[in-house]
């Protein structure tokens, strides 16, 4: 694994940045954590330093000078003051009793350093304070070493977390940056395989949740979909070449028995129809496949335009009802018991899909078949339903006979080129319209629910319904 790519990767990056902003964290809590325990040892100094003036003030004001002498002697033992400075002295400055050699001169609290008489180890750091009783000046001192030593620690714990804090945070993003890159160089892998040709290839999914995993997911979804329109095309592709070679090899004959006829002098005008009743079919399939190609593409010289239904079905089964009857069937039209809402569409297309939903009842169905044509309203869309009384379509092929070129007869020896419902379903995916295919027991109902859509402006009309 290029090592390069972990320290460069976004995770591990991040885990930098976040361990500067740590260590600047932790330097700014350090000195607030160093100045808070540096008052509060200050303040216990203060407190016992405070405590000894009482003690001491009370023996002077009791017996004087001699008795505050007599008690600093006393107590002037190296046990006693090994780290405590204490001292008197005079109004003159003379050292009156005690084991500090000079006073300081500033009278308030302070860190300073003091050589402490009777002792060789220099001067050392103490925290001070100097007290006038009349004529006598007293200094007390604490020593700074347990103060220093505490501070030390501190500061030896703040970094030592710092430096554990930083350490851990750049491992985490080292192997957090280590996993998304392993995880992104298979996905990188998977896609290379599928760019050579090779359509089962899928990214491991480890069942994660972060984002590399859900777009993984993603990218499955999408290689199922491409592998699955791969396969559609192919058997697209097959079938197209099998509703092709029929028509062509028909007209090829007729084109023969005709040249044949003209050698013999007879009439040919026959095999010429036939002929050109191939090709006129050939030429449907054609123009049937380029327009689901132009509507699937979002062909932008589509003109929507808000028209009402009922006037485009009127017109419809008033097209339709005569070829049912010549087959014994009947095709009727349910008006709506209240106004509904216009739509908003192509009148074309619209015309379109509901000829071919009406055309597929009346040529699979039998005779004595009952088509009946509803329009109503739901949840403020309209909607039209197909409900026939044929042979119906099996609910494990009612997801399939959209697909181009399918038919439920195996033998495709059916009149039909199969691309009827692949028109009606690309015209339906283009205006939003949802296509749902039900058992009206017996028979098949189709309902077209068209979105809901805001009623024109004033004065932007109503599209036009004439026939095209």
């Amino acid at each position: 694994m290029d090592r390069a790519n972990v320290f460069s990767g976004s995770a591990f990056r991040t885990a930098v940045f976040a361990a500067v902003a740590v260590a600047a964290t932790l330097f700014v809590a350090a000195l607030a954590a160093f100045a808070f325990v540096q008052q509060t040892l200050e303040r216990e100094i203060q407190r016992q330093i405070l405590a000894e003036q009482v003690m001491l003030r009370e023996i002077y004001d009791k017996g004087g000078e001699a008795a505050l002498i007599r008690t600093i002697a006393e107590i002037d033992t190296p046990v006693a003051l090994s780290r405590r400075a204490l001292g008197a002295f005079g109004a003159d400055g003379l050292k009156l009793a005690g084991n500090i050699a000079r006073a300081p001169r500033d009278v308030r609290f302070q860190r300073t350093e003091l050589a402490l008489s009777g002792q060789d180890i220099g001067r050392l750091r103490f925290y001070v304070h100097t007290a006038r009783f009349d004529q006598v000046v007293l200094v007390i001192g604490h020593d700074l070493s347990l103060v220093a030593a505490t501070e030390r620690r501190l500061v030896v714990a703040l970094g030592a977390a710092g430096l554990l804090a930083g350490t851990t945070i750049l491992l985490i993003g080292y192997m957090a940056s280590r996993r998304s890159l392993r995880k992104l160089n298979a996905l990188d892998a998977a896609l290379a395989r599928v760019s050579e040709g090779d359509t089962e290839a899928r990214v491991p999914t480890p069942g994660g949740t972060d984002q590399i995993d859900r777009i993984s997911a993603r990218v499955n979804a999408h290689l199922d979909r491409l592998s699955s329109l791969m396969i559609t095309t192919k058997s697209t592709a097959a079938a197209v070449a099998h509703d092709l070679k029929t028509p062509l090899s028909r007209a090829q004959l007729s084109l023969q028995s005709a040249r044949d006829l003209t050698r013999q002098g007879r009439d040919v005008e026959a095999a010429i129809e036939e002929a050109e009743a191939d090709l006129a079919r050939l030429n449907a399939i054609f123009d049937t496949i380029l327009r689901i190609s132009r509507i699937e593409s979002g062909a932008r010289d589509i003109a929507f335009e808000h028209f009402d239904l009922m006037p485009l079905l009127t017109e419809l089964v008033e097209t339709f009802a005569p070829l049912a009857e010549e087959r014994g069937q009947t095709l009727t039209l349910v008006a709506p018991a209240t106004p509904v809402a216009p739509v908003l569409g192509d009148a074309r297309m619209i015309r379109q899909m509901i000829a071919n939903l009406i055309q597929n009842a009346i040529t699979h169905g039998p005779a004595g078949n009952a088509i009946e044509i509803v329009l109503d309203s739901r949840q403020g869309a309209a909607r039209v339903v197909i409900a026939d009384r044929g042979p119906g379509i099996p609910e494990n092929a009612r997801s399939r006979v959209f697909d181009p070129f399918y038919r439920l007869d195996r033998s495709r020896s059916g009149g039909g080129s199969g691309l009827g419902l692949a028109l009606v379903q690309a015209i339906a995916l283009r205006h939003g319209v949802a296509l749902d295919l039900s058992d009206n027991d017996p028979g098949l109902r189709v309902s077209l629910t068209f979105p809901p859509v805001a009623p024109p402006k004033a004065g932007a009309g109503r599209g036009n319904l004439s026939k095209s």
